[in-house]
């Protein structure tokens, strides 16, 4: 058995698709241009600091306008635009930071709290490619009860700052060997924690060159960081409905949430 490119070319040979032959058919000749796919507020953000206008510039494949006005929207609530789609001062700093607009403006509303440094630690791990808990389905009640230690009533997110904030001791007294069998035993994916370090590492960089204070921290005291999150997330935020359902704050979507922690 070989692969198509060489099925039939090198020598005789089959080619197995996982697909039916009427989905082959209905698919498109070409992937759709990546610039269509995902989201713009990005891409937009750096465009304003260049001067640049996406609804003005002439692109290969232009986006729709519907996705063009939803990333202007995303940019004015964060508050990277005024209402004339000017940049301003928070728009050009959030472009300054190595993260998606959302997560930068909450390092920006973090200065302002004065809890940069919670904040970096929870940014740093939702900027990972990985997943930071490791799922298992046979060990699934070990795995609960060995998370049990890092959960916090408020939040997935200040769940997240108790892990990294374990991970951090854990580092200072142990070998790269030690930590990953840390890691295994609390059912907490390695490479994602630190890729975070990492990243985190980065970010203080980025915010000494910015005058921002990354050590400034509120300690204890939980609400400067949720009130920061509120900043670059409000767009995820969603109330709580009569039948148990949440209704998104900006927007019409409906959604059937659980309310259990992260596990």
């Amino acid at each position: 058995m070989q692969r198509a490119g060489r099925a039939g070319r090198e020598g005789p040979g089959f080619c197995f698709r996982l697909y039916t032959e009427d989905a082959f058919k209905a698919m498109p000749l070409s992937a759709e241009p990546e610039i269509r796919r995902c989201t713009l507020t990005a891409s937009l953000l750096q465009l304003k600091c260049l001067g640049q206008d996406l609804e003005e510039l002439e692109v290969m494949d232009k986006p729709d306008e519907e996705s063009i006005l939803s990333a202007l929207a995303t940019l004015y609530i964060l508050g990277a635009l005024d209402d004339k789609k000017a940049l301003t001062k928070n728009g050009r700093d959030m472009a300054s930071l190595p993260l998606e607009p959302s997560l930068a403006r909450v390092v920006l509303a973090a200065r302002e709290y004065g809890c940069v440094r919670e904040v970096l630690d929870i940014v740093s791990v939702l900027s990972s490619n990985s997943k930071l808990f490791h799922d298992s389905s046979e060990q699934r009640d070990i795995a609960l009860e060995a998370r049990r230690k890092f959960r916090h009533p408020s939040g997935d997110h200040l769940t997240i700052l108790n892990v990294v904030r374990s991970f951090d001791e854990i580092a200072k007294a142990e070998t790269a060997a030690g930590q990953r069998d840390w890691c295994q035993k609390s059912f907490l994916t390695f490479r994602c924690l630190t890729e975070a370090l990492a990243i985190r590492t980065q970010l203080r960089e980025v915010c000494e060159r910015m005058k921002i204070d990354w050590t400034a921290s509120c300690g204890d005291n939980e609400q400067p960081v949720l009130r920061s999150l509120v900043r670059g997330l409000v767009q995820n935020a969603a109330f709580l409905q009569p039948d148990g359902s949440y209704k998104q704050v900006m927007g019409p979507s409906v959604s059937e949430l659980s309310q259990k922690p992260v596990q």
